[in-house]
């Protein structure tokens, strides 16, 4: 979960700071679609994580 809002983060950041690198410049703007997507992902594995820990707590009682 947080390694994938690490690496969403640093895409981004690489992109701006040297879009001319291999992959970035062939992406384009696609770049921020890929990021935002990593922190999307994220946001999906720790709404799993919640889930997962509730249940595991409705089952302890």
């Amino acid at each position: 979960m947080v390694a994938s809002w690490v690496i969403g983060f640093l895409w981004i950041v690489l992109y701006y700071v040297n879009p001319a690198l291999p992959v970035l410049s062939e992406l384009g703007n696609f770049n921020l679609l890929v990021g935002f997507g990593l922190f999307f992902l994220g946001v999906v594995f720790l709404l799993a994580f919640v889930v997962m820990a509730i249940t595991a707590a409705r089952r302890r009682r």
